[in-house]
């Protein structure tokens, strides 16, 4: 067994609540830090825009969390399925099927690539996973954040509210599909 096995397998044994949400908070103290100090004199509208591009990696990195310390393997699967399946077809909308079957990729503040939206399926398909996996407790702030996300991506005219609408439910179906209520061994 490698090394890197090994540590990686004596990290998920010492895993607890405590020390996953710490972690995990101090992570992402640290990057909100770095965005305040590489962004301070943006105006606020852009730090809608910042702060949901940071949400929508942050909530999908929490589900590791409880994935970590209940030592739950059959969640991680389950997690990275749905990461697979949301993102996937999140791409392929982008990279030509929406042209395909007749969707407007076209952006509010141009460009293309708008449907759905990359941002707001990233956050929710973390969101999803906790409210299915975990139960609604998990998901109470992860939930408003991911929606926050959706928002941000609107009022910074980067989609139209239909794309998002989109990825909610793309992630909503993903998780219906694939993950599974965890049951204690």
């Amino acid at each position: 067994m490698s090394p890197l096995v090994k540590r990686s397998k004596r990290i998920i044994e010492k895993s607890t609540p405590h020390n996953t949400n710490l972690t995990f908070f101090v992570c992402l103290g640290l990057v909100m830090l770095i965005n305040v100090f590489l962004n301070y004199r943006e105006p606020f509208d852009t730090w809608i825009e910042i702060v949901g591009t940071v949400f929508q990696i942050a909530i999908p990195m929490y589900a590791i969390v409880p994935v970590l310390w209940k030592k739950d393997k059959d969640g991680a699967v389950q997690m990275i399925k749905i990461l697979i399946f949301v993102i996937g077809i999140t791409w392929a909308f982008k990279l030509g099927l929406s042209n395909l079957v007749g969707i407007d990729d076209l952006r509010p503040r141009g460009g293309h690539m708008s449907f759905p939206s990359g941002h707001t399926a990233g956050a929710f398909s973390g969101a999803v996973f906790l409210a299915i996996r975990y139960g609604i407790k998990y998901a109470v702030i992860a939930v408003p954040l991911a929606a926050f996300v959706g928002f941000s991506r609107i009022y910074s005219f980067a989609h139209w509210p239909h794309d998002v609408f989109a990825a909610v439910i793309l992630c909503c179906v993903g998780g219906l599909l694939l993950v599974r209520p965890y049951k204690k061994k």
